[in-house]
């Protein structure tokens, strides 16, 4: 291995990442107010000062105005109180009918716009259930399962953290802290306990559950198990007498046909809510949280977070699909997708009579991308020379398991696969969709890659698959 580190820098460890400097914190520097300019000051207005119209000497002794002069202004004055009047009763005559009959004319407009009438409410038709050919409408899909529909509350425990100037530390206090929402549907009920199927990653990372009811009602749930391939989860909960949904054959579904989803879009404060929509594309490639690609349900029924794990009927009522996420981006507006029922049944009840989904293959191994390393352009040209083309999704092995074929071969740390049965590993996704064809006990050929001094070299391994318990 010394010759391969230096032979093409392979360090045997993938490439950590920085940790975060917190001593790299900055405050905002503060910035000199009086810099600003002097216009955007308030200045106050200066204080009247009282000027005179005149100047009048107070000391002077005030003249007598003559009576002749006091006369003359008695008579001008008179004059012209007399012609003011005279020319009022000229203006009031001339425009005193148009006056009037505005005047009335308002009354009149006043009059014609009020009277009896009034808006009256009346009786509504009911909306049916169902419709001519005996088919559930919306209503009555809604009337029929919301009582089948739960929402769940999903809990983490957390220990009080406290930050003081880049100083962390803890407090003696802990709890469970209310860390999500999501949707469910009760699926079945045996020996006094209610199972409530719902997607896997609702609550993979929760440690305790609330499951709430239409009626309100909430029960305390547990864990039964979880599938991250096909997204499905179960929870049980103690209960009896509940109302357990009807599930249909999803191989039956038509693109075209309508479709009801029912859940919590945003949280309990909308508990089971109800949107419409139509099967808009079946057999729709989807990728899972850990690399497999399911063959999802595309709908155009508003499925926004929070309806994850929330159900998808048929217009009789019957679950169809388990809303298990939706492509929130502009350009795709309007795209939900649904794990299909059987899919989902076939996953929920071999997690509860098993704790996982049995019949799962799986080679035994724990592996890391060689994009990982900080070799991988070098080690990439090396397998491109030898035929491996675009090898990208090239794993390299970390563990191997003692249940595993591969422990009695010779593959070892360090090696790389980097071919399934033939094909090039251009992404990791091929070896996954090997694996989700195959069954415990078949037989893969893998190409594993070493390196030895300054070369590369290649062989071909026989490894028979193992059930995967997880």
């Amino acid at each position: 291995m010394d010759d391969f580190n230096n032979s093409f820098g392979f360090g045997g460890e993938p490439e950590k990442p920085k940790e975060n400097d917190y001593n790299s914190f900055q405050q905002n520097a503060y910035q000199d107010t009086n810099n600003q300019s002097a216009g955007n000051y308030y200045t106050p207005p200066a204080d009247s000062v009282f000027t005179p119209a005149f100047e009048q000497s107070f000391d002077a002794p005030a003249k007598k105005p003559k009576k002749k002069s006091r006369a003359l202004v008695t008579i001008i004055i008179i004059a012209f109180v007399c012609f003011a009047v005279a020319g009022a009763g000229l203006v009031i005559s001339t425009v005193s009918p148009n006056f009037s009959n505005t005047l009335t004319n308002k009354t009149e407009s006043s009059e014609s716009v009020t009277g009896g009438a009034e808006a009256e409410v009346k009786e509504s038709a009911t909306n049916s259930a169902k419709d001519e050919e005996g088919n559930l409408t919306t209503v009555g899909v809604a009337e029929q399962c919301k009582d089948s529909c739960v929402g769940i509350t999903v809990y983490t425990d957390q220990t009080d953290y406290y930050d003081f100037y880049n100083y962390g530390g803890s407090s003696n206090s802990s709890g469970k802290v209310a860390s999500g929402e999501g949707s469910g549907v009760i699926m079945a009920e045996e020996n006094g306990k209610t199972y409530i199927m719902t997607c896997a990653h609702v609550i993979e990372d929760a440690s305790s559950f609330t499951v709430t009811l239409e009626n309100d009602k909430e029960y305390e749930a547990k864990m039964v198990g979880f599938d991250s391939q096909t997204d499905i989860g179960v929870l049980v909960i103690n209960a009896t007498g509940l109302k357990v949904a009807e599930f249909g054959d999803s191989k039956a579904i038509q693109v075209g046909q309508d479709c009801v989803a029912i859940g919590c879009p945003g949280g309990l404060q909308f508990k089971n809510s109800v949107t419409k929509g139509v099967v808009s594309a079946l057999d729709v490639p989807v990728s899972s949280s850990i690399g497999y690609k399911n063959e999802c349900i595309q709908v155009d029924a508003a499925i926004n977070p929070g309806n994850s794990g929330g159900a998808l009927f048929n217009m009789q009522g019957q679950v169809i699909g388990i809303n298990s996420s939706k492509i929130a981006s502009t350009e795709y507006e309007g795209m939900g997708f649904a794990v299909p029922s059987n899919t989902a049944v076939d996953a929920a009840n071999s997690l509860i009579k098993n704790g996982y989904v049995a019949g799962r293959a799986k080679i035994g191994i724990e592996y890391n991308s060689l994009s990982n390393y900080t070799n991988a352009a070098s080690i990439l040209n090396a397998l491109e020379k030898k035929g491996y083309k675009d090898a990208e999704g090239t794993m390299v092995i970390q563990t191997i398991s003692d249940d595993s074929d591969l422990k009695d071969k010779d593959v070892q740390k360090y090696d790389m696969i980097v071919a399934v049965d033939g094909e090039t590993l251009t992404t990791t996704d091929i070896v996954t969709s090997k694996l989700s064809d195959s069954k415990p006990g078949d037989t893969i050929t893998l190409t594993i890659a070493r390196v030895e001094g300054n070369s590369i070299k290649t062989f071909d391994v026989k490894c028979k698959l193992i059930e995967s318990k997880q």
